[in-house]
C-alpha cells in the first residue's frame, strides 16, 4: 500500500496503525497545493457478499455524512473525502499536529481549579455540539483529546461509532452484538460497559478526566463504594464545594442521577464561575436538537488547516416584487422610447433571473454523483429512502438546504451536495425563440485529393522472452486471509513463499512481524478475559472485552464476542436464579479435559467451555 495513489490523489507515505479492520495511513493530497498531510483510514470487508457489501456501503456512507457535519466544528478534524475503491472503504481526515491531553496529565502532578474549570467549559461546550447532532461520542479519554499546536485548544478524535462500523466490517457475517461495548475502562460508565451507550456516558467520561487532573490520580486509582457503586474521590484533593458538587454528578453510578446534558452541565460550570468573580450570568439557550443523523454516533484523525467557524446559514433571499409596467408616454421619439424599454425589460428579466436562480440555491438540472452508494433521504438529515450509484444523474428540482439539495429523480429525496458534480450542470430554462434564419451560401465543392502513399512496413521485432509473471500481492492477500482466519503458521508460511524479487516482499515481511506481534498481544488479552469467565466475574468479561485496545483480528474477536455473549447470558441467569458460576474449584481432576478444536500454529490457545463445568 505505501506509495500507492489512492482515488488519484492521497499518495500513501506512512503507516499509522493496524488491525483486523484495515489500517490508518498518512498521506498527502497531491491535488492541493503544498501537497498537505491528511489521515487515511482504510476499513477492509471481510465478507464479499454483495447483499453484505450493500448494508456496509449503506452504514459507511451514514456515518460518512456524520463526519462531515461534525467537521464543521472548530475542534472536530474535518472529512476531506470518503470513497469506494475495490469494495473496500475509505476515509480521509485533517491530520492534527499536536500531542494528546494524557501528555498533560502526569500522575502525582494535579492542576490548580481554575484550570479544571476552564478545561471542564471547554469541552462541554464540545459535547453540546455533538450531542445535539444526535451522535454519542463513546470513547472520551485523554488520549482522543489532542492539544493542537497552532491554537492550543483541545480537539476531539475518534468517535466511537466508526469502531462500530470497523467492527462489523470484520466480521464475516457482519454482525456485532450489542454486549460488545466500545470504549476504554477506567472512563467507561456502568450502562455502557454493558453496550447501552446515553448522552450521560460522555458526561461520566469527561468528569473521570477533572478528577484524574485535580487529583493526580490515574481512574484505576479510585475506589468506589461497595454498597452503592459510587466513586471516593473527594478526600484526595481540595475542591471548592461547587466544583465538588459538579464532578460528583457528572460520575454518579446511576445515568438518571448524572447532568442529562452537556448543556446542563455547561450551566453549573458558568454558575461556578460566576459566582468565583461575583458576576451574573445569563441562563443558557437551549440548543435546537435536529433529527439524529445517526444512532451510531462516529472515528476521527488528526489538521492541516486554521480554526474554522461554522458559518451560519445564509437566509433565502425572497423573491423580488413584481415589476411595475412603465406608464404610457406621448408618441415622441418612438423607436428610441422602445429600444431602450426594450433594454430595460431585458435587464429587470435578467436581474430577476439571477436572484431567482440565487434564492433557490441551485439551478434545475441533472448533476452525477460522485460517490459510490450515496444515500437518498426524504428530508435533511431524516430517514435514507434510498442509494444512488457513482455516476448517475441526478435531476434536481431546483431547492438547496444548507448542504442539502433537493432531487426529482431517479428517486425523489434529498442528498448531500457535496457529494455530487454539478459543474457542468445542464439547466432546464425556456429556450428563447430561435431568430429568422440567414440562407447561407452553399460550400464550395470539395477538390479531390491525392491518396497519401503508403508507409513502408516497419520490419517487426524480435520478441523478448516472456518473464515469469510475478504472483506476490496474491500470495500476500491470500496469507491475510489465512491469518483472519486463525491459521498463524500457514499465512506465515504463505507470506514467507513471496520472492524477495516480487514488489510485495517488502510489505509482506513487514505482516509477519505484525501479525505475530498482534496475535501474542490478542492471546494475552482473552486468556486473561477467560480467567474473569471461568471465575464467574462475568461483569468484569464485558468491561475488559471493551478495551477499545483489543487488536481487530477476526479470529480472536469472534471468540471475544462469543465469550462476552455467554458472559452476559450467565450474569442474567445469576441475577434471576442467584446460580452459582462455574469456577475452577469446581473442575473434577478425574475427568479428562475436553478437547477443543484448535486453529493452526503453535501460538493457539485451548478454548475453555464452562458449560462442561470443566477447568482448563
Amino acid at each position: 500500500m505505501l506509495g500507492k495513489l489512492l482515488d488519484g490523489r492521497y499518495q500513501v507515505n506512512q503507516v499509522l496503525g493496524a488491525g483486523g479492520f484495515g489500517r490508518t495511513y498518512l498521506a498527502q493530497d497531491t491535488r492541493r497545493p503544498g501537497s498537505p498531510i491528511c489521515v487515511v483510514k482504510h476499513l477492509q470487508p471481510a465478507n464479499r457478499d454483495p447483499n453484505f457489501l450493500e448494508t456496509a456501503r449503506r452504514l459507511f456512507n451514514s456515518e460518512a455524512e456524520t463526519l462531515e457535519v461534525l467537521g464543521n466544528h472548530d475542534q472536530i478534524p474535518r472529512l476531506l473525502a470518503y470513497f469506494e475503491e475495490d469494495q473496500e472503504f475509505y476515509l480521509v481526515q485533517e491530520y492534527i499536529e499536536g500531542h494528546p491531553l494524557s501528555k498533560e496529565l502526569i500522575p502525582g502532578q494535579p492542576w490548580d481549579q481554575t484550570r479544571v474549570v476552564d478545561l471542564l467549559q471547554e469541552l462541554l461546550e464540545l459535547l453540546d455540539f455533538v450531542h445535539n447532532h444526535g451522535v454519542i461520542h463513546r470513547d472520551i479519554k485523554p488520549d482522543n483529546l489532542i492539544r493542537r499546536n497552532l491554537d492550543k485548544k483541545l480537539v476531539l478524535l475518534d468517535f466511537g461509532a466508526v469502531k462500530q462500523i470497523r467492527t462489523q466490517l470484520a466480521s464475516p457475517q457482519g454482525q456485532m452484538s450489542n454486549t460488545v461495548a466500545v470504549g476504554t475502562p477506567g472512563y467507561m460508565s456502568s450502562e455502557q460497559a454493558l453496550g447501552q451507550p446515553r448522552p450521560t456516558s460522555d458526561i461520566y467520561a469527561l468528569g473521570i478526566i477533572a478528577i484524574q487532573a485535580i487529583t493526580g490520580r490515574m481512574p484505576a486509582e479510585l475506589q468506589e463504594d461497595l454498597n452503592t457503586g459510587e466513586l471516593i474521590w473527594q478526600h484526595l484533593a481540595p475542591v471548592s464545594p461547587g466544583l465538588k458538587h459538579i464532578l460528583t454528578r457528572m460520575v454518579r453510578y446511576h445515568f438518571k442521577d448524572r447532568y442529562q446534558s452537556a448543556t446542563e452541565a455547561l450551566q453549573a460550570v458558568r454558575s461556578l464561575i460566576t459566582a468565583s468573580s461575583g458576576q451574573s450570568v445569563p441562563p443558557s439557550q437551549p440548543t435546537p436538537h435536529p433529527q439524529p443523523l445517526s444512532q451510531q454516533g462516529t472515528l476521527a484523525v488528526s489538521p492541516a488547516a486554521p480554526p474554522r467557524r461554522p458559518t451560519p446559514p445564509t437566509p433565502p433571499t425572497p423573491p423580488p416584487p413584481p415589476e411595475a409596467e412603465p406608464e404610457s408616454e406621448p408618441n415622441r421619439a418612438p423607436l428610441i422610447i422602445g429600444v431602450g424599454l426594450a433594454v430595460a425589460m431585458a435587464a429587470a428579466g435578467m436581474a430577476y433571473g439571477i436572484r431567482q436562480g440565487m434564492s433557490g440555491g441551485m439551478a434545475r438540472g441533472t448533476c452525477t454523483v460522485t460517490a459510490q452508494g450515496l444515500n437518498v433521504r426524504s428530508n435533511p438529515n431524516a430517514a435514507i429512502v434510498g442509494t444512488v450509484n457513482k455516476g448517475t444523474k441526478l435531476t434536481l428540482t431546483g431547492t438547496k438546504q444548507g448542504d442539502w439539495v433537493e432531487i426529482r429523480s431517479p428517486k425523489a429525496g434529498w442528498v448531500f451536495g457535496k457529494y455530487v458534480d454539478c459543474s457542468t450542470v445542464d439547466t432546464i430554462a425556456e429556450q428563447p425563440a430561435s431568430p429568422t434564419p440567414v440562407e447561407t451560401q452553399p460550400s464550395p465543392t470539395p477538390v479531390e485529393t491525392k491518396p497519401s502513399p503508403s508507409p513502408e512496413p516497419t520490419p517487426t521485432p524480435e520478441k523478448s522472452p516472456v518473464q515469469p509473471k510475478d504472483n506476490g500481492a496474491e500470495v500476500l492477500t491470500e496469507a491475510a486471509e489465512e491469518y483472519q482466519q486463525g491459521n498463524l503458521d500457514k499465512a506465515i508460511a504463505a507470506a514467507q513463499s513471496v520472492l524477495p524479487s516480487s514488489p510485495a516482499f517488502e510489505d509482506a515481511q513487514k505482516k509477519i512481524e505484525t501479525w505475530q506481534k498482534e496475535w501474542s498481544e490478542a492471546k494475552t488479552k482473552f486468556d486473561k478475559i477467560q480467567q474473569a469467565y471461568n471465575e464467574g466475574r462475568y461483569v468484569d468479561v464485558i468491561i475488559y472485552a471493551a478495551d477499545s485496545d483489543f487488536p481487530e483480528q477476526r479470529y480472536w474477536r469472534e471468540k471475544l464476542n462469543d465469550l462476552v455473549r455467554k458472559a452476559t447470558q450467565r450474569k442474567n441467569q445469576g441475577d434471576t436464579n442467584q446460580e452459582t458460576p462455574p469456577s475452577s474449584e469446581q473442575s473434577n481432576p478425574q475427568n479428562p479435559k475436553p478437547e477443543t478444536k484448535e486453529p493452526t500454529g503453535d501460538n493457539s490457545v485451548p478454548i475453555c467451555e464452562p458449560e462442561t463445568e470443566e477447568a482448563c
